[in-house]
């Protein structure tokens, strides 16, 4: 287990801790305090800052937050922390329950990894091979499109030598744009976000649209055509922090949710993080005084405060936790919505065989619910199995019980694989991820430029993918600068 920092300084662990002294730097004046009921002085020192999510953006901004000595509480809803970066034990087997892997572009989350102890020769492993894919076309071949890239795509040998030709001539103006774009401000494309990419690339070539762009962002993102803007795909697959590097890498153990579980454990030993799992909050209240956090956890209602906040939830739950919110900050939150992505794992008393090795399911040939399927052999006579769905399937069958889901989604598995009509798995089990991914539709990333131009909140940070790309080491990134502006504040 990597550090575990001395406490900041702080009333007793688990003691309420209300502040009423302005937010100021360090030790530059007294401030009064209400610890269980009785009034002390206290000289200003490190900041208490509440981290509203335990997701992977919300560790990595109490992780920054610790490493320069202020104090911390940590909130999640769940019984564990992780958000969708994490993984649970079935039958032997680590299944992640949301993100498969890193890209190895990404060195702040190898960076983070590496402080915990857990970025070792015998616990990491390369998962770049393993996430070429195929296409089911036309429900009778498959298309193998590699990495996802799409330069490479445009020149596959599957594309019509028509639609190829216009995509060639498109092509170079649109990639010398993604070129000058800043690989760590979506907005920097905010100039391409007023047209969807399947509706841009269509044009084009429907042949791309329909088989790589659509099928792709469904089995990554669990998208619609209609959720995705040229802006946003065309930031996302350049430069070096893009979904096309070459480079994909997770852990043998607990696979990506080992990183969450880590840092988990990390900040249970800490000190000087007051870590609290399975607290709903339900408001944030921001004065000039301070902040002030009511939740409900397993023993009744609870009353945090602070100096400050960083709003780690996903986007769409911005707004409804912060009553006091102006209304342009409120009109941004509210316009924010995610994709669906349910995954379902099966457990087959069989070797793999024949069964193929991935199958990406494309809208096109009438697969709005089931996005693709992976089969891997365990060499022990049974084969692992799991399959993903789109929004369009989650949202769809939003009330139907875990057991519901199984069968429609087994259902689709063996419609697309005959192999196995009349089966049924041993085992098996699905992560409900109803708000899985913030969706970037046409206008989004326009009304994020104009979301960051209103500038900071006195005492709030904001956090997640909505405010960058939903790989986790982007949404790790964003908690990391949250906190960072938080400490530059407070000086």
């Amino acid at each position: 287990m990597g550090p575990v920092w001395p406490p900041a300084r702080r009333g007793e662990m688990g003691r309420m801790v209300h502040w009423q002294g302005l937010f100021c730097p360090a030790r530059l004046h007294r401030a009064k305090a209400v610890v269980d009921g009785q009034r002390q002085e206290k000289e200003c020192g490190p900041m208490r800052v509440i981290v509203v999510g335990g997701g992977i953006a919300g560790l990595g901004a109490a992780w920054r937050l610790r490493e320069a000595g202020h104090e911390v509480v940590l909130l999640e809803k769940d019984a564990e922390p992780g958000g969708r970066c994490r993984s649970v034990q079935w039958n032997g087997l680590w299944a992640v329950t949301g993100a498969f892997a890193f890209l190895g572009s990404e060195d702040n989350l190898i960076e983070q990894a590496r402080k915990l102890g857990i970025h070792t020769p015998q616990e990491v492993v390369d998962l770049t091979a393993a996430h070429r894919w195929e296409v089911l076309v036309r429900r009778s071949r498959t298309v193998d499109f590699g990495a996802f890239d799409l330069k490479s795509a445009a020149l596959h040998r599957f594309i019509p030598m028509a639609e190829k030709l216009r995509l060639l001539a498109a092509l170079p103006a649109l990639a010398a744009r993604m070129r000058g774009a800043d690989p760590r401000d979506l907005t920097s494309l905010s100039a391409l976000d007023d047209v969807g990419a399947c509706d841009y690339f269509r044009r084009l070539s429907p042949t791309l649209a329909d088989y790589f762009l659509e099928p792709s962002m469904g089995m990554f993102c669990g998208y619609g055509e209609d959720d995705f803007s040229l802006a946003w795909t065309a930031w996302s697959s350049a430069g070096r922090l893009s979904w096309a590097t070459r480079s994909m890498w997770s852990f043998k153990t607990r696979g990506a949710g080992q990183l969450t579980w880590a840092l988990g454990r990390n900040f249970e030993q800490d000190p000087g993080t007051d870590y609290r799992l399975d607290r709903a909050v339900q408001a944030v209240h921001v004065d000039r005084d301070g902040v002030r956090v009511e939740a409900t956890g397993p023993e009744g209602d609870e009353v945090h405060a602070g100096d400050a906040v960083i709003m780690a939830v996903p986007g769409h739950r911005v707004a409804p936790l912060m009553p006091g919110l102006d209304a342009a900050r409120r009109s941004f939150f509210g316009g924010i919505d995610y994709a669906g992505h349910h995954i379902f794992y099966y457990l087959l008393d069989r070797p793999k065989g024949a069964l193929p090795d991935t199958r990406v399911l494309p809208a096109a040939d009438g697969f709005h619910r089931t996005g693709n399927l992976r089969f891997t052999d365990l060499g022990d006579g049974r084969t692992f199995a799991h399959s993903q769905w789109k929004d369009a399937g989650c949202r769809r069958h939003a009330d139907a019980s875990d057991e519901e889901l199984i069968a429609l989604a087994w259902g689709d598995v063996t419609e697309v694989v005959p192999e196995l009509a009349g089966s049924q798995p041993s085992d098996s089990f699905v992560s409900r991820q109803p708000a899985a991914i913030c969706k970037r539709p046409v206008g989004f990333v326009r009304r994020l430029k104009a979301f960051r131009a209103l500038g900071p909140l006195p005492r709030v940070a904001f956090c997640g993918d909505y405010l960058s790309n939903s790989t986790v080491g982007q949404s790790h990134w964003s908690g990391l600068m949250a906190a960072q502006a938080l400490i530059a504040g407070a000086r």
